[in-house]
């Protein structure tokens, strides 16, 4: 990945911003290594993926490398204003082919949300975080509220991240209120979880194509 990331700083000027190893991001059965590189106001994010070999289970890298057929954009994150109401506009519209989400995590992750974001949501809010998946994370200028698509295909590869950044208000010369970018970090906190969601997905996955195969 490694010449990849100075490749992709040569021409587009992005800096890093952060780095995760698979300390940071997997679970006991797979992981990754990745990059995330950022533009100078730190708006645009790129997160850059390598697979981590020799676990358990392949890494869900490696699982999209091989059926996307090569490198690629695995997902796209879309900023909202407000999460929680396009996630109600989103789930509404499912079942007329909309989007499916991820499995949401257990019930005890939201009490671990209450800590480390209570002063910052109300308990209504979490109650509705619950109720619609979404990830919550923070760092030491915000909070990032976050949640996964199912691929939007009938392969395990690309889906989209719909996210909400909450504080780091800044104003401009003339006053004006604005959002600082790469607020509330990057969600290094929920990345177990999330891995494990993608994990649990895709062994459904295999289940089925067991079943499909024992048939044929």
């Amino acid at each position: 990945m490694a010449p990849v990331i100075d490749y992709m700083k040569g021409f587009l000027g992005f800096h890093e911003f952060a780095e995760f190893t698979a300390e940071d991001v997997g679970t006991t059965e797979s992981g990754l290594n990745s990059v995330v590189l950022a533009n100078n106001s730190e708006a645009v994010l790129l997160p850059l993926n390598e697979p981590v070999h020799g676990t358990k289970r392949r890494s869900q890298i490696q699982t999209y490398l091989e059926y996307h057929g090569g490198p690629g954009v695995q997902h796209i994150a879309l900023a909202s204003n407000d999460v929680l109401r396009t996630l109600r506009e989103m789930r509404a519209r499912t079942p007329m082919g909309g989007f499916e989400f991820m499995a949401p995590p257990q019930a005890k992750y939201y009490d671990g949300v209450r800590r480390i974001a209570g002063d910052v949501l109300s308990e209504e809010q979490i109650k509705e975080c619950q109720e619609l998946g979404v990830l919550v994370d923070r760092d030491d200028q915000g909070v990032l509220l976050q949640i996964f698509t199912k691929p939007v295909g009938d392969r395990p590869t690309f889906f989209l991240e719909m996210i909400q950044r909450i504080g780091c208000m800044e104003k401009d010369e003339v006053g004006q209120e604005y959002q600082k970018g790469g607020c509330g970090g990057f969600g290094k906190g929920n990345f177990s979880e999330l891995f494990k969601s993608i994990e649990d997905y895709e062994k459904s996955l295999e289940v089925k194509q067991s079943v499909v195969a024992q048939k044929s």
